[in-house]
């Protein structure tokens, strides 16, 4: 009806304006779950195997998981040092889409998990080595970082003539500089 119409009930006149409602009848604003802190990467697993447990359908549920998963990174897992989590780690990311109803294939792309997953299988090998970071990039041979003892070694030893003569010369600069033993 448009406001020039006469309302049937009151002729021309204005009927009574009501009052706006007391209660609002949307639900209340809550916070949102925070992710679970752990801090190491045993937690991690253990925080992500009680998420899986809960499978029930609410969007706090997922928001936690998603967050709690999403807190799992390359710097994390380099700085874990313990294999059997890494273990348990590699094969929670291997059996991502195993069919939990909002597993880790819901919080991370596949190329994100590949990424996790070559950076765990790496720090494992690493730890299987026996070292806690990796070779730092340069050449296989840096005549430079070598003991005195094996680039002597190296010198006598070695079948490339072009490597002997780096080697010559590095010990030459050692000795001009006065490192020799």
């Amino acid at each position: 009806m448009s406001w020039r119409e006469p309302d049937l009930f009151y002729g021309d006149k204005e009927p009574p304006r009501s009052l706006p409602p007391m209660k609002a009848y949307r639900a209340a604003p809550r916070s949102t779950p925070k992710p679970f802190a752990w801090e190491s990467m045993g937690t991690w697993v253990r925080h992500m195997h009680r998420l899986f447990a809960l499978e029930g359908p609410n969007r706090d549920h997922y928001r936690r998981t998603r967050e709690t998963a999403r807190a799992l990174t390359v710097e994390r897992i380099r700085e874990c040092r313990h294999d059997d989590d890494l273990e348990r780690c590699e094969a929670m990311l291997v059996e991502a889409a195993a069919g939990w109803l909002y597993g880790l294939d819901r919080a991370f792309s596949r190329a994100e998990r590949g990424t996790l997953l070559v950076e765990v299988r790496n720090r494992r090998k690493l730890i299987a080595l026996g070292r806690t970071e990796a070779k730092p990039k340069g050449r296989r041979l840096d005549e430079t970082r070598l003991p005195f003892s094996a680039l002597i070694r190296l010198i006598q030893t070695h079948q490339d003539p072009l490597v002997v003569e780096r080697l010559r010369l590095e010990r030459a600069r050692r000795d001009a500089i006065g490192e020799t033993p």
